[in-house]
């Protein structure tokens, strides 16, 4: 029989009960095998439900189970990288939900905890394992629109979590930029295949809170290029994506939360406009396939550190510039 990759779970976060257990467990490669919560009895309740074959009341004893592969760490923002660190001292592979850490300088330290103990971390943007990226991706590759100029990315929806969610914290990395920003920016990054040289950065902050409401970026890459960013937790649903080059462009409806609905990339050159539909596809479960096959076949990673790192220095960038209220150099 096939070896699959025997998935721990820290904690019993939203995101890894929506997406993460059904996509492990419809995995071609994966298995449910732990989940720890602080809580032992959610914990066992979560064994019972999901069909998990151990639980723990500690995240520290998941680590230390010699039958754990790998981990996903969905944890709060200000516990990825304590958590990811420990994982990779214990020997596990990790697949750690975004934004990697709260700064470059933690996302270093945990790729370097990553390679002294000989396993493959991971960023969880879900949304690159998508079939609709990869024809984007393709049809710049080959020309289609020209060379891209400006990427134009949204997320942004009306949050109305709990008050004491960490998304409302500063010190857990609260707030819209940390949260669904990142995926602009990588987006960004990913489609014009470059690095940013400088920031800008306006918001709007919760006084109260005081994390980021709504966010507005400038990035400025080399040639001349530039990314228009928005953000938000007080607009409408917005996941839109466009990328425009001299000859044309492409935009998608459902950049980031494609989740199981069809959809469609749209090209448009001069008057004349097609569309490429795309079959519903389950993003997290190509993710989940997608780090399997890196760690039991040795496939080389999508997303690789510098990807991870590269985001973060423009988070970095971003905070910076939001302090400053001026343009900010991309540190890297």
């Amino acid at each position: 029989m096939t070896k699959k990759l025997r998935w721990g779970i820290l904690g019993c976060a939203r995101i890894a009960e929506k997406a993460l257990v059904p996509a492990i467990r419809e995995s071609s490669n994966g298995a449910l095998f732990a989940i720890a919560s602080r809580d032992p009895r959610r914990a066992a309740e979560w064994k019972t439900k999901y069909g998990f074959e151990r639980s723990y009341g500690r995240y520290q004893d998941l680590l230390a189970d010699p039958d754990v592969d790998a981990v996903y760490n969905p944890l709060p923002n200000d516990l990825h990288a304590p958590w990811s660190i420990r994982a990779a001292r214990a020997g596990k592979h990790i697949l750690c939900e975004k934004p990697l850490a709260l700064s470059a300088a933690e996302a270093r330290r945990m790729f370097a905890a990553a390679r002294r103990g000989r396993v493959l971390l991971m960023e969880a943007f879900m949304y690159r394992f998508h079939p609709q990226i990869e024809i984007v991706q393709a049809l710049l590759a080959s020309g289609e629109v020209g060379e891209p100029r400006v990427v134009r990315a949204v997320f942004t929806f009306p949050y109305e979590g709990s008050p004491d969610d960490y998304r409302w914290s500063p010190a857990h990395g609260g707030g819209a930029l940390y949260d669904v920003g990142c995926y602009t920016i990588n987006a960004a990054r990913t489609l014009l295949g470059a690095e940013p040289v400088r920031c800008f950065a306006a918001g709007r902050f919760d006084r109260r809170r005081r994390v980021d409401m709504t966010v507005g970026l400038v990035l400025e890459f080399p040639r001349g290029r530039l990314a228009l960013l928005d953000c938000s937790y007080e607009a409408q649903f917005q996941s839109e994506l466009a990328v425009v080059g001299r000859e044309g462009r492409i935009t998608l409806d459902r950049a980031f939360s494609a989740k199981r609905f069809d959809v469609e990339v749209r090209i448009k050159k001069g008057d004349e406009e097609r569309a490429v539909f795309v079959h519903r596809a389950d993003q997290y479960r190509l993710m989940v396939e997608h780090f399997g096959r890196g760690v039991l076949e040795g496939f080389p990673l999508r997303l690789k550190p510098p990807d991870a790192l590269g985001n973060m220095a423009v988070l970095d960038a971003a905070f910076a510039s939001l302090r400053s209220g001026r343009p900010v150099r991309v540190q890297r």
